[in-house]
């Protein structure tokens, strides 16, 4: 193995790692020392990687955008076919839906408030989200040949709202019985509009 990829190892280690702390502990009360012990590297060698927290807080917008990249693309390449859109949303709200995601969702929620550096990776992925999204529900459109309520943007952003929402009160266990006022994906995709 060469150094590049040992390097490339220890940081995928430490971010995993931070990961598991701000889970258990939030971004606050999370310190470089807790992670360094928590990934089985030295202080020094964590700042080597990562200058603070923030920087590592900043990784973790980069792998939430890699983890979606396969999602996006399949999005992308849906031409138009409301089935597959309709796989993005469900598939979207699965991974929302996983209380680490959630939790994590929450952290970030709360550290973007504070820090405009952290609000603005995170909100760069929405934005690639919607774009996609939007650009998918236009597609669905031109080829039933039908024209939407609402802009394809504003549509998207709403599917998104309504999801994210959902999965957020679920994956914190807000939720109650799982059957109670469970968020309907097909009904929610009517928001697509329907055949003119």
């Amino acid at each position: 193995m060469s150094r590049i990829d040992r390097n490339e190892q220890r940081v995928t280690l430490i971010q995993q790692a931070a990961l598991q702390c701000f889970l258990a502990k939030g971004f606050h009360q999370t310190s470089m020392r807790d992670i360094a012990q928590a990934a089985g590297v030295s202080l020094g060698n964590l700042y080597n990687h990562f200058p603070g927290k923030e920087a590592i807080i900043l990784a973790v917008a980069v792998a939430e955008s890699e983890e979606l990249a396969p999602m996006l693309q399949r999005l992308a390449a849906a031409d138009g076919e409301r089935a597959q859109v309709l796989v993005f949303l469900q598939d979207f709200h699965a991974l929302c839906r996983q209380p680490a995601w959630a939790t994590l969702a929450v952290e970030v929620l709360a550290e973007s408030a504070r820090n405009p550096a952290v609000a603005e990776a995170f909100a760069a992925n929405r934005r690639q989200l919607q774009q996609v999204l939007g650009d998918a529900l236009q597609g669905i459109a031109r080829r039933e040949r039908w024209r939407p309520a609402l802009a394809p943007a504003l549509q998207a952003q709403v599917l998104l709202d309504a999801i994210e929402s959902d999965a957020l009160r679920r994956g914190l266990g807000e939720a109650g019985n799982a059957e109670d006022a469970a968020l309907d994906l097909e009904l929610l995709a009517r928001l697509l509009g329907s055949r003119a």
